[in-house]
């Protein structure tokens, strides 16, 4: 007997039903949203300050900037940069992606047609589904656990980068300071040899 429950949603009754399973996460959100829009940056923006006030995780995946329509790029960037500022880390996925999906603690699927992070006005299809058989197949397919570990890598990478700096510039600084105390301590030596002499 397969463990699932599936659930469709439309575009009106979607937002309220995923808002309260993204509110009730644990641990991690991701959402694969091609597109991203200020308008849906601004609605979800309570949301997501509730999840970075619980130290939940959240991903979005979606098209760089330069993928989307010309007349929607400052708004991308805008919703974008909402989304950063409010804890979530963004990654801009080339290659003209249009899976649209979600994930809730690796358990709770949401998929179908609908751009989570920019439907305005559309008429959608969504589906819930609570099987994690099949959400860990999603995460598979769209590789979405080696996005989020090269993620880490990169973040890691990075502060081993500013480390390795810091320290290089701290021991230039203290080597500096070493040749100038030698050369302080040489100048009083002379001078008192001078003085002696």
């Amino acid at each position: 007997m397969i463990n699932q429950t599936t659930t469709i949603y439309n575009e009106r009754t979607f937002y309220p039903a995923f808002t309260k399973d993204i509110l009730k996460a644990e641990k991690e959100v991701i959402i694969y949203s091609p597109f991203i829009t200020k308008h849906r940056a601004d609605f979800f923006r309570k949301t997501f300050v509730r999840l970075r006030i619980k130290n939940i995780k959240l991903f979005i995946f979606t098209r760089p900037i330069g993928e989307h329509e010309e007349y929607v790029q400052e708004e991308a960037r805008a919703a974008a940069q909402i989304y950063e500022n409010l804890g979530a880390k963004v990654v801009f996925l080339e290659g003209s992606i249009h899976e649209k999906v979600a994930v809730i603690d690796k358990k709770i699927l949401w998929t179908g047609s609908m751009n989570i992070l920019s439907q305005r006005s559309s008429r959608e299809l969504m589906t819930r589904t609570e099987d994690e058989a099949l959400t860990a197949q999603i995460i598979s397919h769209l590789d979405l656990d080696g996005n989020l570990k090269l993620m880490a890598g990169t973040r890691a990478s990075i502060l081993e980068f500013i480390l390795k700096g810091m320290f290089s510039g701290l021991f230039a600084v203290m080597r500096q300071v070493m040749v100038i105390l030698v050369k302080s301590i040489v100048a009083v030596f002379n001078i008192i040899s001078i003085i002696l002499g």
